[in-house]
């Protein structure tokens, strides 16, 4: 697994938070929704999620191709209903061994599942996130995978560094874009993403960065794998971790989850909770919390 680290200096920390607010303000009052654009770069009319979910799932499949890109090489495939047409990515990879030798090593338990698209998707509804693209459980010929919206226009941020395009380094884009990937690295430890890498962190031409391809996530582990990448998280992403409805969370992701990533997946989020009141008690909450407003 490629994981790049990205740190926030611990500096500064009451103007940080003003910084923040600012920088983040007009992604915050701008609907994800409207990030969705169909092939030829208009706008979707949907007004909720609950509207994307069911054109994925009931549109016609127009046609497909292969994307070749990723482990498994998910299809591209174009949906139209009623006049709306929207390009999609249908994921069917299913495997589940107790025990696979891979390239970074021997993996027990391993799952590597389509399914978890939709997890990962669910909880971040719960946490407030709108960074990771809406999917749905989906059927084509006879495959079961996953259809999640396909975000047009973005580059991976693996294109970016081939293409040498630098990344933000100063001013107020710097701080948007560390906070953001501040919010990927507190998302992939809490379902332990195994392979945060940058072919799947995309990127929109505003600088928006969306998280894909969660195939090899919920792993059963009780612990995090990486808490010293998180040093700041959002207000409101802090509050609604924090009150997580046990029972939501299980209602919502029983589909996708077996009963030993549950237990994972929820003591992983108690052990996030208690790492960032630990910080929360050593620099104090202007230190750690910001708020996207």
């Amino acid at each position: 697994m490629t994981r790049r680290i990205h740190h926030f200096p611990r500096k500064g920390s009451a103007l940080l938070v003003v910084v923040l607010a600012v920088s983040l303000s007009v992604v915050a009052q701008t609907s994800h929704l409207r990030f969705f654009v169909d092939p030829d770069g208009k706008p979707l009319p949907f007004q909720s999620n609950e509207e994307v979910e069911e054109f994925l799932r009931t549109a016609e499949i127009v046609s497909s191709e292969r994307l070749g890109a990723g482990l498994n090489n998910p299809l591209k495939v174009l949906l139209e209903k009623d006049g709306i047409r929207m390009h999609a990515v249908f994921r069917d990879v299913h495997v589940d061994q107790r025990e696979i030798k891979l390239t970074d090593g021997t993996k027990f338990f391993f799952r590597d599942d389509a399914d978890f698209e939709c997890a990962a998707y669910e909880l971040g509804k719960l946490l407030g996130l709108d960074t990771v693209p809406p999917a749905v459980a989906r059927k084509i010929k006879r495959t079961e995978g996953t259809l999640q919206v396909f975000v047009e226009n973005a580059m991976s941020n693996a294109e970016r560094r081939k293409d040498k395009i630098p990344a933000p380094s100063a001013g107020l884009d710097y701080w948007r874009w560390m906070v953001q990937w501040q919010q990927i690295q507190m998302f992939d430890n809490l379902i332990y993403n195994e392979d945060r890498n940058p072919g799947n962190v995309l990127i929109s031409p505003d600088g928006r960065l969306w998280m894909i391809d969660h195939g090899r996530s919920f792993r059963r582990w009780k612990e995090l794998p990486h808490p010293e990448l998180v040093s700041y998280m959002d207000r409101n992403v802090w509050e609604k971790l924090q009150t997580l409805d046990e029972a939501l969370v299980r209602e919502r992701l029983k589909e996708y989850l077996n009963p030993y990533e549950m237990a994972g997946l929820l003591e992983r989020r108690r052990l996030l909770v208690k790492h960032v009141q630990k910080l929360i008690e050593e620099e104090g909450p202007g230190g750690v919390l910001y708020t996207m407003r």
